[in-house]
């Protein structure tokens, strides 16, 4: 199903890439495509685990909430939140955001954490100036993409000694009601993307999307499409995902709206009431396990990837956020390699 017959069924507001009112105060949410110069199929499984990890700190960075996503080998698709301000940050929270972005000292870098936490601890002019230009890169989407995309490119140009622009053109935005019948109808948009590619037959099996990755990496609690189609806020998620999965396969199987899901497979899900087996689960957190770098419980994961940074287990990477998935209610994590 391609861009315009995606827009006859999901009930949103389109327009070009918004620029003017997207600061005016006012949260909105945006559904994002962007694609690979000339459609090239150039973003393999690494590629991919790389752009997920970089679209975590570029969010974290700018303020921006990733609903849900999914990313292919041509394009990716972006369910995103974004704030109508930056609102009163800290220098603290202000250094904590850049950590994301700047942490990691690079050749050329024109911008460094050295520099920012200078600048931010002079006081007077430097500390304002410094202030504004990061804030000036928070809370507004034409920013939060730029960077997104520059910061990939030059990560996979690098990689690959290229040179040349990655992205064909400026990405393209539509903006989305915030309420439940249309964040829910888009996000199922975007979480069967992979179906409708001919990739899997079911959308948990696809891990470079939200929902697979809160199927198989232990996001279940935390994946934000629950809380936002929830009919009752005090459903349990177990209960919100069962009905989102029954929505997915019926809107899959639909041959008005593009459906490639079997009738068949959309029956099954129907009389399973949407819920997954334990050995289904178990199926899709293999794939976390057998990805991931290390495996093992929040301290193991966190000494060992504080040791492989160079640091010690004492130091203040240990107390910061374990880059890991974890495996549900087992208590085990999974490093990523890229992390």
């Amino acid at each position: 199903m391609g861009w315009g017959a995606m827009k006859a069924w999901v009930p949103v507001k389109s327009r070009r890439m918004p620029r003017a009112g997207v600061r005016g105060g006012v949260t909105t949410v945006h559904h994002v495509v962007s694609r690979v110069c000339g459609q090239s199929f150039l973003l393999t499984d690494e590629e991919k685990e790389a752009f997920r990890g970089l679209l975590r700190r570029v969010a974290g960075f700018c303020g921006v909430e990733v609903i849900t996503y999914a990313l292919l080998d041509n394009h990716f698709h972006l369910l995103v939140e974004v704030p109508g301000s930056v609102g009163e940050l800290s220098d603290e929270e202000l250094l904590g955001r850049a950590r994301l972005l700047y942490g990691k000292e690079r050749k050329g870098q024109p911008l460094s954490m050295a520099r920012i936490e200078g600048a931010l601890r002079s006081g007077g002019e430097g500390r304002g100036a410094m202030r504004g230009l990061l804030m000036g890169r928070m809370a507004a989407l034409p920013m939060f993409m730029k960077i997104l995309k520059q910061r990939y490119s030059i990560l996979f140009n690098r990689k690959y000694d290229r040179v040349g622009t990655l992205w064909e053109g400026r990405f393209r935005s539509v903006l989305v009601e915030d309420t439940r019948l249309a964040v829910r109808a888009v996000a199922a948009y975007i979480d069967l993307n992979a179906v409708r590619a001919g990739i899997v037959r079911d959308p948990k099996d696809y891990r470079f999307s939200g929902y697979g990755e809160s199927v198989g990496g232990g996001r279940l609690t935390s994946y934000a499409v629950w809380r936002r189609i929830a009919d009752n806020r005090a459903d349990p998620p177990e209960v919100v995902a069962a009905r989102y999965r029954q929505y997915l396969f019926l809107i899959g199987s639909d041959p008005r709206k593009g459906g490639t899901v079997s009738a068949d497979d959309a029956m099954n899900v129907k009389a399973q009431g949407g819920r997954l087996s334990g050995v289904q689960q178990l199926r899709c957190r293999v794939r976390y396990m057998t990805c991931g770098a290390i495996i093992g419980s929040k301290a193991f994961v966190q000494k060992w990837m504080c040791e492989r940074r160079g640091g010690s287990t004492g130091g203040a990477r240990t107390s910061g956020p374990v880059p890991a998935a974890g495996f549900g209610d087992e208590g085990l994590y999974s490093a990523s390699k890229r992390a």
